[in-house]
């Protein structure tokens, strides 16, 4: 699971309800592909238990990439699910992460969520990548230790 700094979770959630607002979306949530949520845009107005749907997005990519091989395409970058009231359009990110739009379809359309998301992809894409990279620098062991050196029997009294 990622771990963000509190500087970077403010920083997704500003992207994230900016294409909220600016494409009438009730809800935008980016998802690793495992099925955690990662985070959210201020959206008092949606309710939903987000992480039973960030677990089925997950699910439903997965197969639908599954099934995108199977037709021959290597990857699958974008959906669109709707149901009588509501669409949803999820959009891969960094072959890592599943942005998700869930918008009322009589506010505004596929097109604008398109549009919307588009202008914020390499922002959004970008930030991932820096939080990545710290992460895993943070996570990694120095080269300089030698843990040969490390006298283990007194590492714990």
């Amino acid at each position: 699971m990622l771990n963000l700094r509190p500087e970077e979770d403010k920083e997704l959630k500003e992207i994230l309800t900016n294409i909220a607002e600016e494409s009438k979306s009730k809800i935008v949530l980016l998802i690793d592909k495992s099925g955690q949520l990662i985070s959210r845009s201020e959206s008092p107005a949606f309710s939903s238990d987000d992480v039973t749907f960030a677990s089925l997005t997950a699910g439903n990519v997965a197969a639908s990439e599954a099934l995108s091989k199977l037709l021959g395409d290597k990857s699958l970058n974008h959906m669109f699910t709707e149901t009588e009231d509501e669409g949803i359009y999820m959009i891969v990110v960094a072959e890592k992460y599943i942005l998700v739009s869930i918008f009322d379809k009589y506010a505004t359309n596929l097109g604008i969520i398109r549009v919307k998301i588009k202008k914020y992809y390499d922002k959004l894409e970008g930030l991932m990548k820096r939080i990545e990279e710290r992460a895993e620098k943070e996570s990694s062991m120095p080269a300089d230790i030698n843990i040969e050196d490390i006298d283990l029997d007194t590492l714990f009294e």
